[in-house]
């Protein structure tokens, strides 16, 4: 059992930290892009619907591996009760936050630019900022839970 907790928490700690860093770049890179007045609205329509399913791909299926790897590192020596309690229910928020993130605002916005060029109305303003900030408190769950699992414990540490 020892090995599949170690594997666990190795598969947690690389992809959940995986995430953190894609979805830094991505936001840094591509949403840049997508707001930038280098490129006419047919292009920016365009790279939504190109780039971002692929944004979320990558975010459920690392935050997934990652949920499933804190899972199997229960009992871990490095991952106390409380830090294996504390990461697992991170991820699984940031797996509900994502997961409402894609159905309730990026489906109805990618609908908004498809076909390419439409004009912008105020729902989907509204909707791009519900985005922002969902994605945002969903990043900073990730990178909470890649901190918990990251953190080493000492031996000094009292048993929990």
């Amino acid at each position: 059992m020892a090995p599949l907790r170690t594997l666990g928490l190795w598969l947690a700690r690389l992809a959940v930290s995986a995430w953190v860093g894609a979805a830094t770049l991505f936001v840094i890179v591509g949403v840049s892009e997508v707001t930038t007045a280098d490129f006419d609205s047919v292009i920016r329509d365009r790279l939504v619907v190109v780039r971002f399913p692929w944004y979320y791909a990558a975010g459920f299926t690392l935050v997934a591996v990652g949920t499933v790897g804190t899972a199997l590192a229960r009992g871990h020596a490095q991952l106390s009760h409380r830090r294996w309690i504390c990461a697992l229910g991170l991820l699984v928020l940031g797996l509900a936050g994502m997961t409402a993130d894609y159905v309730a605002i990026y489906r109805p916005l990618e609908e908004m630019v498809t076909p390419p060029g439409k004009p912008r109305m105020q729902e989907f303003v509204t909707l791009h900022e519900w985005s922002a900030r969902v994605n945002g408190v969903n990043l900073l769950l990730c990178a909470a839970a890649a901190g918990v699992l990251t953190w080493p414990r000492t031996t000094a540490s009292r048993p929990e």
